[in-house]
């Protein structure tokens, strides 16, 4: 575009000159005279496309040619700095400018010259600016800078905390059919919650789990890829019957992950390795309440069916957060995407 505006704004002094007397006809390499042989004139000047010499045009304060390097003297035309093709308009680039490359392509996951980042790439907040506090940027659609609507400038404090645990499942059931079946359930029950907490949220007490709750399944099942932690409560009366109570507590870490020794991130983003949740109904449908965000170590692991399976691991305190409120920002996209409804 800029070139264009020069190349106009040059043809339109070359109109306002053409009616000059043509009797006073200015000298080779002045304003309004012909250009020297070499097609430049003298300093402040340039040669139009007419081979008459007028004023360089500066648009945005970038000059097109520097006085040290177009200086002619008026009888020494080889003195000019450097030569150039009639009707070169083109742009100086700065060393401070990136160069673009026109092979560049936003999201074919390789940051290239000219990329700030890389479609779909995350970081914290805090790497690209120390004031914020907490928050995941991630690159924009077209990959030249970061989006930061979820970063915060200020430490973001949980509703509530779950206290540090540690807890170990020698019994892991292989596939959710499995689990399903319950078939090593009477050795999985606990009179008391592993996680535990309440919440005061529009006026009235959220508690994990429900307060009538007495007892409680705490197991696991993997498969291919996951393996999945439930704490799922009941209200047990004295003939045995059990009745479901909401909330459930619920996390899931990639198998590779799963190293003995290891220390986890527990969180919602891509970059955390475990994903806790806080599950309810409402209307009807199973939906997340809150989310957590902790550490989880794994002690020991033995990923086998049945008895032969193993799974101990500590947590630190997680906090607990409603998922538009998290110290990623607001993650209820990432969860709606990942198929699950967010209780409203």
């Amino acid at each position: 575009m800029k070139k264009t505006i020069i190349f106009i704004f040059a043809l339109f002094l070359i109109a306002s000159c053409s009616g000059d007397d043509p009797v006073h006809e200015a000298e080779t390499g002045t304003l309004g005279g012909n250009c020297y042989p070499n097609g430049t004139c003298n300093a402040a000047l340039e040669c139009s496309e007419e081979n008459i010499c007028i004023e360089s045009a500066v648009t945005d304060g970038d000059t097109e040619h520097s006085d040290a390097g177009d200086t002619a003297s008026d009888n020494d035309p080889a003195d000019s700095g450097e030569d150039r093709q009639d009707g070169d308009t083109s742009d100086t680039v700065s060393d401070d400018e990136p160069v673009e490359n026109p092979d560049a392509e936003c999201g074919n996951g390789r940051k290239e010259q000219g990329e700030v980042c890389e479609k779909g790439e995350t970081k914290l907040c805090s790497e690209i600016d120390s004031s914020y506090k907490s928050g995941n940027v991630e690159c924009n659609d077209n990959c030249n800078g970061w989006l930061t609507v979820n970063c915060m400038t200020s430490e973001l404090e949980p509703l509530a905390t779950f206290p540090a645990r540690t807890h170990e499942l020698d019994y892991l059931y292989e596939g959710v059919e499995a689990y399903l079946e319950q078939e090593n359930i009477l050795h999985e029950l606990w009179t008391e919650a592993l996680f535990n907490a309440s919440i005061t949220m529009n006026g009235e007490t959220y508690s994990i789990p429900h307060p009538q709750a007495n007892t409680h399944w705490i197991a696991a099942y993997y498969d291919s890829s996951t393996l999945s932690f439930y704490q799922n409560s009941y209200y047990c009366d004295d003939e045995m019957n059990f009745q479901f109570a909401t909330p459930s507590v619920m996390f899931g870490a990639a198998l590779s992950s799963l190293k003995a020794g290891k220390e986890l991130s527990i969180g919602i983003s891509d970059g955390n390795e475990v994903n806790m949740l806080i599950e309810d109904i409402m209307n009807a449908d199973d939906c997340v309440m809150l989310v957590g965000y902790g550490t989880l170590k794994v002690d020991s692991v033995n990923i086998s069916a049945g008895e032969a399976g193993n799974f101990k691991f500590t947590t630190s305190k997680i906090g607990l957060y409603l998922p538009g409120s998290t110290p990623e920002g607001d993650v209820t996209s990432e969860l709606e995407t990942a198929g699950f409804k967010i209780c409203r």
